[in-house]
């Protein structure tokens, strides 16, 4: 079934994403250097966006 293949690769997604952004979230509290520090807070949002374009899209599927 497509549908529950298509859910199947969001949650995967989903949960390689959540990894990431925990992971980031370490890096981030062991940064000095103020460019990267932006860096990762933009890095940081983009993931988040794509959290929630996943969330989106695994409700409407």
């Amino acid at each position: 079934m497509i549908v529950k293949e298509e859910h199947l690769e969001i949650r995967d997604e989903l949960d390689k994403l959540t990894e990431r952004i925990q992971k980031q979230e370490q890096l981030f509290d062991l940064i000095e250097d103020e460019d990267l520090i932006e860096a990762i807070i933009y890095e940081h949002k983009a993931l988040q966006a794509r959290y929630a374009y996943l969330i989106k899209k695994a409700r409407e599927a």
